[in-house]
């Protein structure tokens, strides 16, 4: 390492000991830039967010096997983009920004920026087209997804105080966060003066704890009380936070009330959000609820050819039917393959083949596909719950907030392990068949008659299938 003047230098090297095709190397390698070798930790940047993640996924190990090849020491690589570093990071590195051009009219537009979430730049029409993936023009429309699609478009083209709020629900990747980016691209589109927030409800949530901390409340308000149109992603996410909701129940308020366009979306209907006030609930159900469905197989279909279309890339009608028929819940797992495919195509020359297509599906179920979840991460994931000791759960002791945690926790292995009752019995410490049954049917009654309890069941469920 003493013949190395700068890291540049080892990274340099580096990339002469990597054994990759002259493309592989053009589109993946080149494009990155050493940021720092902090002990056995690489640190390398690329500004395209897509190119990080294909670099990352396909050739990390690559890159690990040969920076160790020439320090003589295993090292990790970490690869970051301008989307995963903060603006004083960015700064730190000395890197721009690729929104930053150097003609005065762009430096102009920029001293109008308020903050990273007011929009008020005027979108051009190549802007537009290189988010060309959210807008309402890529969003492939089906029975699932009808209304949630027609109320977006209708906020936009005639909005409509029936359907303010929009409040779109459904499971995770099924296109809601699609839909917002679509609603933003085409607002701007038309207004290219409108000020719209697009944001999330952690940030949402960070902007005011930060505000409260600078002891400046009143710049937080007139943040979100000035723009035209707020767009909340994830709004679950403020569950618990009691001062954030207090917050942005005066801001839903003064937004609604001056006829601004307010949409959220979220995981689940409001009724079942927990630990969310009632106030800001019913407000949530004041306009419009559009759910989500998973998409059905035309529908599949024709994401995956339009996919294709964005990438060039010509799919046979085998290869087509084949993701369609094995990824039918995710519309991001979809798309993720169509990338991936085309991906390993570039890279290595060849006509996609239902072959690639098949290794692409297998790797993603695999990363996808939960790993069984035992008795032990149930009883744990219960026992922190409930504040009690995982051991008293499958002890005979008898307190009530032990005994509650003790029939959920019995509840679950039922409903997730599919363990026979016999063997759940053994696994709480010798407890008969009869015992497990009544216990099982004790916390189906509960659940069925309180909504709060069925929503806790539901969210640890959520939380034990997250962690595998």
């Amino acid at each position: 390492m003493n013949s190395y003047t700068s890291f540049n230098d080892i990274f340099e090297e580096m990339k002469k000991r990597l054994t990759l095709s002259p493309t592989a190397m053009s589109l993946w390698i080149e494009p990155l830039v050493p940021l720092k070798l902090n002990n056995n930790v690489v640190q390398l940047y690329v500004e395209n967010d897509y190119t990080r993640e294909m670099s990352y996924k396909n050739f990390k190990k690559h890159m690990e096997d040969a920076f160790s090849d020439v320090l003589g020491f295993e090292v990790e690589v970490q690869i970051f983009s301008e989307k995963t570093l903060t603006p004083e990071q960015m700064n730190r590195y000395g890197l721009k920004s690729s929104s930053s051009q150097s003609d005065d009219s762009t430096k102009e537009l920029q001293k109008e920026l308020e903050d990273d979430d007011v929009v008020k730049s005027r979108l051009t029409e190549s802007e537009i087209q290189s988010n060309y993936q959210h807008t309402f023009e890529t969003f492939i429309v089906g029975d699932t997804n009808k209304l949630a699609y027609t109320a977006c478009k209708s906020a936009v083209e005639k909005p409509n105080p029936m359907y303010n709020p929009l409040y779109i629900y459904s499971e995770p990747g099924l296109g809601k966060t699609h839909l917002l980016s679509a609603v933003k691209a085409e607002m701007l589109k038309r207004n290219p003066n409108m000020r719209i927030i697009y944001t999330t409800a952690d940030t949402f949530t960070d902007d005011f704890v930060n505000a409260i901390k600078n002891n400046n409340t009143e710049a937080f308000k007139k943040k979100y009380h000035d723009c035209d149109m707020l767009l909340i992603d994830d709004i679950q996410f403020i569950s618990n936070k009691t001062e954030t909701q207090q917050e942005l129940f005066h801001t839903f308020n003064y937004l609604r009330d001056r006829g601004r366009q307010i949409i959220f979306t979220s995981d689940r209907p409001p009724k079942d959000l927990n630990g969310v006030e009632e106030r800001l609930i019913s407000r949530f159900e004041w306009g419009l609820l559009a759910d989500i469905a998973p998409p059905e197989y035309e529908t599949r279909v024709a994401i995956i050819r339009r996919k294709a279309e964005l990438y060039n890339m010509k799919l046979a009608d085998n290869i087509i039917e084949f993701l369609a028929e094995k990824l039918k819940t995710n519309i991001r797992l979809l798309e993720g393959a169509i990338t991936k495919i085309n991906a390993l195509t570039v890279v290595t020359g060849v006509t996609p083949t239902l072959n690639i297509a098949q290794n692409v599906v297998l790797d993603i179920q695999s990363n996808h596909e939960p790993i069984p979840v035992t008795v032990e991460k149930i009883i744990n994931e219960v026992a922190k719950a409930y504040s009690v000791a995982p051991a008293d759960i499958r002890s005979q002791k008898r307190s009530s907030q032990i005994s509650t945690a003790r029939q959920v926790s019995v509840y679950l292995v039922s409903k997730i392990t599919g363990l026979s009752y016999s063997r759940i019995g053994e696994e709480f410490g010798g407890r008969d068949h009869s015992t497990i049954v009544y216990t099982i049917n004790k916390v189906k009654s509960v659940i069925s008659k309180d909504s709060s309890f069925k929503t806790i069941i539901e969210d640890m469920i959520k939380n034990l299938s997250n962690n595998a």
